[in-house]
């Protein structure tokens, strides 16, 4: 009995502080996750805006442009499910705020690509050109407040 609560006390003394190692890894591990998935979505977003932007004008190229903008919404959608890095450096008190603040900029670039799809599908290619230009005004403003600073693009 004695050697067994010796090799249970034993036991614990070496793994009591590996747990909360492990612990922290995972965390970190998971917040660089959810970094990846948000930088992935902002990939996806930026390749399919890049090509709207050249072809959003021409009608014959409608169908090929819708196919992007369902593309492109789908990955904001994604990204707005997952906070930026940058906010989670921020103090404490002001990470709600910054979160909202998020959420509401997020939630207004899918109204405006919702507004994309309608113009293409109603054919108005000059309307739609006009909505991607402010599309691309919503991108430098998130950048500018969310995007880390040694982060280029």
């Amino acid at each position: 009995m004695k050697i067994t609560l010796s090799l249970l006390a034993l036991l614990l003394a070496f793994t009591a502080p590996i747990a909360p190692l492990a612990l922290r890894a995972e965390d970190k591990s998971h917040a660089g996750s959810e970094g990846s998935d948000l930088e992935d979505s902002m990939s996806t977003m930026n390749g399919a805006f890049k090509k709207l932007r050249r072809q959003v004008a021409d009608p014959a190229q409608n169908k090929a442009s819708l196919a992007l903008v369902a593309r492109l919404r789908k990955a904001c959608v994604e990204a707005s499910l997952l906070m930026p890095e940058k906010i989670s450096h921020l103090p404490a008190k002001d990470q709600a705020a910054a979160k909202t603040s998020y959420t509401d900029k997020m939630k207004e670039l899918i109204a405006t690509v919702d507004e994309l799809s309608a113009a293409i599908k109603a054919n108005k290619n000059s309307e739609a050109a006009g909505i991607i230009k402010g599309l691309g005004l919503q991108e430098e403003a998130g950048h500018k407040e969310f995007k880390p600073k040694n982060k280029s693009g």
